[in-house]
């Protein structure tokens, strides 16, 4: 028998099967979409309820896009009960009890089970802090839309704050200095933006302050390593043409509240840090007994189910 039926399609004729979405992520909500529900009650547990459309996530932080207008409200969707939707985190996994244990997004206190007949795990991936001291403390992230708000926020309040009287020069210049750590598609958009809107808004509405912003990309191989190499090099000229831009190879070891350190010794000032150096394995995929590979994902074969699972099915969703 075609696997892709065993994984996808019910196996009984008597009603539909239970299917349950953790995530609604990329995978998640494409496979929300496209189910047939005429086979399957599909139920979403999310901490999340909406869709988030990723790849505009940096323009939010800088206002060239609001934020409302690059989510999807995932009950727009049409769920055959309305409890069908669980504002909810997947914390826990019994596969032989074929049950999920679920953590209240909006009461932690609550706690409860969810069976299923099929179970999709799209619940995507954390950014890797490589358990850098002070990352989590002092780095800003940028995988979710209150990540997007929080940058936002940082960027408005340190911008006045440099306006303000008393303040040195020295401070200044630290409060409007960006470090961007990670030279990946996320990392290389966000700084590309936040140059932009250096050009366009801060220019016009800050003459004074305009020179002292700095954008400083660390990467500590090459940036779009993924990428094709003309591209790249594309990208490499751009930054080096922008003289409030910079490119520097280098290894963060520590981030403080005013500053990030290198492995060569250098210590640079900063009032922003975002953090965009990969992902890593969220605590639910850490802590579910099923296959994993050395990045501590979970293995999956042709069809995307779960390696001695075929009613489990891994998605992958960053």
């Amino acid at each position: 028998m075609d696997l892709a039926r065993v994984c996808l399609r019910k196996f009984s004729s008597q009603g539909r099967k239970k299917l349950v979405i953790l995530g609604t992520g990329w995978a998640g909500y494409s496979l929300l979409k496209h189910v047939d529900k005429r086979l399957y009650d599909a139920v979403v547990v999310s901490p999340r309820n909406h869709f988030l459309f990723t790849p505009l996530l940096a323009s939010t932080t800088v206002g060239t896009l609001e934020f409302r207008s690059i989510i999807e409200p995932i009950r727009n969707h049409g769920f055959r009960n309305e409890h069908h939707f669980h504002l909810s985190r997947a914390i826990g996994l019994d596969t032989h009890k074929r049950s999920i244990t679920c953590q209240s997004e909006l009461d932690p206190t609550k706690q409860y089970e969810i069976s299923y007949d099929r179970l999709a795990i799209a619940v995507g991936a954390l950014s890797n802090t490589f358990n850098i001291p002070g990352v989590e403390e002092h780095a800003f992230f940028l995988k979710e839309i209150a990540d997007a708000q929080k940058i936002r926020n940082r960027i408005l309040v340190n911008i006045e704050l440099a306006t303000q009287p008393g303040m040195s020069m020295k401070e200044r210049k630290r409060l409007l200095h960006l470090v961007v750590v990670g030279g990946g598609p996320t990392g290389v958009e966000f700084s590309a933006e936040f140059y932009d809107f250096l050009k366009q808004d801060i220019e016009r509405l800050y003459p004074e302050e305009k020179n002292m912003v700095q954008v400083t990309l660390i990467e500590a191989n090459e940036i779009l390593s993924s990428f094709d190499v003309k591209l790249r090099r594309y990208a490499e000229r751009k930054i080096k043409q922008r003289h409030q831009m910079n490119l520097l190879s280098g290894s963060v070891i520590e981030v403080t509240e005013n500053s990030i350190k290198l492995k060569n010794g250098k210590e640079i000032p900063c009032g922003l840090v975002v953090w965009s150096t990969g992902i890593a394995p969220r605590v639910l995929t850490k802590s579910v007994d099923l296959e994993k590979d050395q990045r501590g994902q979970v293995c999956t074969f042709t069809y995307v189910c779960v390696v001695h699972y075929l009613i489990v099915t891994s998605l992958t969703a960053g």
